[in-house]
């Protein structure tokens, strides 16, 4: 047996064995549930509300309910909404979490709303992932229920 065949050969047992390591694993692997958000709002003042006023204090609260058991984290998002244009970012937490049966948890996020809801700017909207499933829960694309920023004097 010449060199080249002897390398190709063990090439071939290899890849064997990547395939059928690859095939028992995925066997094997349990399939996790994502928890579900129950709900999802904005708190000014201890009031729920839809609009805010620029540079004042929004509480950001998602209640998360299990549908079976998920430990991992979750990935609470406050984006903004920009009109014709890639959203983005303004504040994000990451929150470790065990969950099973139908067990609930609150997620809290405070921010301050930087620009009012004018030209580009929609407003802000919650975003919440869940890594461990790769699962992800979108604000319903209306306001309400996204926050409408106002001027202060508005």
């Amino acid at each position: 047996m010449r060199k080249g065949e002897t390398y190709l050969g063990a090439i071939l047992v290899l890849l064997v064995l990547v395939s059928v390591f690859a095939v028992l694993l995925t066997r094997y692997v349990r399939v996790r549930a994502s928890p579900i958000v129950d709900e999802a709002f904005w708190l000014t003042d201890d009031q729920k509300v839809t609009a805010a006023h620029v540079r004042s204090k929004v509480e950001t609260h998602v209640i998360i309910r299990a549908t079976g058991e998920y430990v991992g984290s979750v990935v609470v998002k406050i984006r903004k909404d920009i009109a014709l244009w890639l959203d983005n970012d303004y504040a994000v937490v990451t929150v470790p979490v065990s969950l099973s049966g139908d067990e609930k948890t609150e997620i809290t996020l405070d921010f301050i709303p930087d620009e009012t809801s004018v030209g580009r700017l929609r407003g802000y909207f919650i975003e919440v992932g869940f890594p461990v499933t790769k699962a992800k829960w979108v604000m319903e694309n209306s306001y309400p229920p996204r926050l409408t920023v106002m001027n202060s004097g508005t």
